[in-house]
C-alpha cells in the first residue's frame, strides 16, 4: 500500500515498519516482502535462507532476490549462488545492472560487462533480458518461476538497464556521460510500456494521461497521509530495544 510505504519513508508510525525502518530497512513480512537492506549485498543470503525454509517445508513458494551490479562483486553474490545451485532452492536471482555502483561504472569494476555468464560457472540457468522492456522481463520471469517449480532452479536473470540520474538525491551525477545518458533516457521503461499500451492494447494518449493523473493523485494522498501520521513514541521504541 503507497500510503503506508510512504509513511515509513517519512519514519512515521503509520508505516511498515512503525517508522523505526525509514527508506534502508522498509519491509511487509505479512505478504512475503522480507525488506531492503542498508549492507550492499546484505539481502541474497537472507532471500537464500528463505528459499532453503521454503524447500525445507515443500512449500509451493518461490523467492525472488534483486540486487545491483555493485552488490554481484561481493563475496556473498557468489556464495550464495552456489549454495543454491548444489541445493536446487526456489529462488530467482534479478541482477538489476545499471551500470554504475554509486560513482563506479562497470567497466571499472569488472572485466566482463555481461553479468549473467557468472552464474554459468555454477550450473545455473543464467539469462540477460532488457530490463527496460517491461513485457521482455515479464516473460523471462515466467520462464525461470517454471523451471524453479519444477525443481530445476535457481534461475540467475540479468536486467540491464540505466540509471537516470545520481544515485541519491544530493548526487547530481556528473559522472555520467551525457550523450550515453541522453541515449538511454530514450528507452525509458515508462515510455516503452506506453507504446505496448497504444500499439497492443489500443490505448489512446487520453487514456494514458488518465492513469497518470491517478497515480500522481495516489502519490499526493500517500504524502498527505504521511504527514499526518504522528512521530513515533519513545515508549514504542524502548519496547522493541527491549525485545531484540
Amino acid at each position: 500500500h503507497l500510503d503506508r510505504m510512504v509513511a515509513e519513508l517519512f519514519g512515521k508510525t503509520d508505516g511498515y515498519c512503525r517508522g523505526l525502518g525509514g527508506s534502508m530497512h522498509i519491509a511487509d513480512v505479512a505478504t512475503g516482502n522480507l525488506g531492503a537492506n542498508g549492507i550492499v549485498g546484505g539481502g541474497i543470503p537472507i532471500g537464500l535462507g528463505a528459499a532453503l525454509a521454503s524447500s525445507l517445508k515443500n512449500e509451493d513458494r518461490l523467492v525472488a532476490i534483486f540486487f545491483s551490479d555493485g552488490a554481484s562483486n561481493n563475496g556473498v553474490f557468489a556464495e550464495s549462488l552456489n549454495l543454491a545451485a548444489i541445493w536446487d532452492l526456489p529462488v530467482i536471482f534479478i541482477l538489476e545492472n545499471n551500470h554504475f555502483a554509486v560513482s563506479t561504472p562497470i567497466e571499472s569494476s569488472s572485466r566482463g560487462e555481461d553479468l549473467y555468464k557468472r552464474g554459468e560457472g555454477y550450473g545455473v540457468p543464467s539469462w540477460s533480458v532488457d530490463g527496460n522492456d517491461v513485457l521482455k522481463v515479464y516473460e523471462m520471469t515466467g520462464k525461470a518461476t517454471a523451471l524453479c517449480r519444477q525443481k530445476k532452479g535457481p534461475v540467475l536473470i540479468e536486467a540491464k538497464t540505466y540509471r537516470h540520474g545520481g544515485n541519491h538525491v544530493n548526487d547530481p551525477g556528473t559522472y555520467m556521460p551525457q550523450d550515453r545518458l541522453n541515449h538511454l533516457l530514450s528507452k525509458d521503461p515508462i515510455k516503452i510500456g506506453q507504446t505496448y499500451l497504444r500499439n497492443l492494447a489500443q490505448v489512446t494518449d487520453e487514456e494514458i494521461q488518465t492513469i497518470h493523473n491517478e497515480i500522481e493523485q495516489q502519490m499526493s494522498d500517500a504524502i498527505e497521509f504521511s504527514r499526518n501520521s504522528p512521530e513515533p513514541d519513545m515508549e514504542t521504541f524502548r519496547a522493541f530495544i527491549e525485545a531484540y
